[in-house]
């Protein structure tokens, strides 16, 4: 707990370590972020700060860094985030502002920039969809699962693709962690915070973050309409085919860990995870049905 500041509401979080607190003093708040459990995503979070304040983006000013206590000190966005606000009217808006974002993310950061960051390989490919085994699999009492097989696949799947992992990821670009600042305009009325675990990877990674999130439901029409909008304002140098393959792809990679985890943490005891088990194999289905692997079609057809 932090004990150097007065006034503080701590703030319910996700699954991170990382502690976050408000601090009031008028009408002027700030947020605190405790990264003492947490100490690599207290460096992280800085060195990805560096990159993104140099673009022309909405990401909370920092005001202080207590190094040897790994806290930082921030400005307070509010409390308008995109989940809190998700109402069937505005929902496209919503994602257009956050696919508006991503554009220009992806036109303003060299990867010269990116360096200190980690790289997508297949290595972390294998890790995501291992959840999928790891605790699906045991779950449903599977006992003839074909792992072997259903690595080799995945791997061939990477190596015949031919990835160009260049692009800046934030990784968690989801709407509990982006904020409508009404006093903004244009793309910056979008606030992006938590960016902690951003890595080196598919370009439109946090495109199918936001636009698959199996706790999301909307029409699908949204998903393809922003998906080609996506494509036809930002710098690629794939044409668009072998950008959807690579979407569908990797979002089925992201989809399965996603099975994986909601599983885990419904044996943890948290219920409400469960229920994201239907609209993450409706994700999944749509997948498969834009790539073109049989073998990899028929372990998930008949194991999910």
């Amino acid at each position: 707990m932090i004990i150097s500041f007065q006034n503080l509401d701590q703030i319910k979080g996700g699954l991170s370590k990382k502690k976050i607190f408000r601090q009031t003093q008028g009408k002027f708040n700030k947020i605190l972020v405790d990264f003492s459990q947490c100490e690599n995503d207290f460096e992280n979070f800085l060195f990805v700060y560096d990159i993104l304040k140099k673009i022309n983006i909405s990401i909370p000013k920092i005001y202080e860094v207590y190094s040897s206590k790994k806290i930082i000190v921030m400005q307070d966005f509010g409390q308008n985030s995109f989940d809190k606000i998700n109402r069937e009217e505005q929902i496209y808006e919503l994602l257009k502002l956050a696919v508006d974002n991503l554009i220009v993310i992806q036109n303003s950061i060299s990867n010269t920039y990116l360096t200190n960051l980690k790289k997508y390989n297949f290595n972390e490919l294998k890790k995501e969809i291992s959840e999928f085994v790891d605790y699906y699999i045991p779950y449903k009492k599977i006992t003839d699962f074909p792992l072997i097989d259903y690595y080799d696949i995945w791997e061939n799947i990477f190596k015949s693709q031919n990835f160009d992992f260049n692009s800046f990821v934030h990784k968690d670009y989801e709407f509990i962690n982006l904020i409508l600042i009404n006093d903004n305009k244009h793309h910056l009325r979008c606030g992006i915070i938590d960016f902690q675990s951003a890595f080196i990877g598919f370009k439109g990674w946090d495109l199918f973050s936001i636009l698959e999130n199996p706790r999301l439901d909307f029409p699908r029409k949204f998903n393809e309409e922003l998906i080609k909008y996506f494509y036809d304002n930002t710098h690629f140098s794939i044409d668009y085919n072998t950008f959807l393959e690579q979407y569908h792809i990797l979002n089925l990679v992201r989809q399965t860990r996603l099975i994986g985890r909601w599983t885990k943490l419904f044996n943890l005891g948290n219920e409400k995870y469960i229920k994201y088990l239907i609209p993450t194999k409706k994700r999944i289905t749509y997948c498969l049905s834009n790539i073109k692997e049989n073998n990899l079609k028929k372990i998930y057809e008949k194991y999910l």
